[in-house]
């Protein structure tokens, strides 16, 4: 995708890591060819999301875990899951402001541009459809308090 930003196209891309593990080397290729690149699925917990720093020194990094709630819990039982992020080419992070940052989402202005990234998988035991809706709900909320002169990017998985 491309969304003009001055006299600049900006280039776009949207993958899904399934792990960070796994979706490293790809990622950092992406990071590579693309302005922004938005992330689903890095598996981080809070405490290991400046991992995420470490991709690309060129980008600057936003990101949120998934698993805060059931870290708290107690010890994970089965596989880490979900986490977003959205990684942006430094000189144009200068003029990003991160609108929420919500463990499925994550709202980002780029000048007159709203990134929506939202990780929301249709089948999981994790994600209920009441937690569907009301995500969604938090969503629309915080885009409804953005200027209405903004254009609105919304990449949802």
């Amino acid at each position: 995708m491309e969304l003009q930003q001055d006299t600049h196209k900006l280039t776009i891309v949207s993958y899904n890591l399934h792990g960070l593990n796994q979706g490293r080397p790809y990622l950092e290729t992406l990071c590579d060819k693309y302005d922004i690149v938005l992330t689903q699925e890095h598996w981080l917990a809070q405490f290991n999301l400046d991992r995420l720093n470490y991709i690309n020194i060129n980008m600057t990094c936003y990101a949120s875990s998934a698993m805060d709630d059931v870290i708290s819990k107690g010890c994970l039982r089965g596989r880490p899951f979900g986490g977003v992020a959205v990684f942006v080419k430094n000189c144009i992070a200068a003029n990003a402001t991160l609108i929420k940052s919500a463990p499925r989402y994550i709202i980002l202005q780029l000048g007159q541009t709203l990134l929506v990234n939202v990780y929301l998988p249709c089948s999981s035991t994790v994600c209920r459809d009441e937690e569907f809706d009301d995500c969604l709900a938090c969503i629309i909320n915080e885009i409804s308090n953005v200027s209405y002169s903004t254009v609105l990017c919304l990449v949802v998985l």
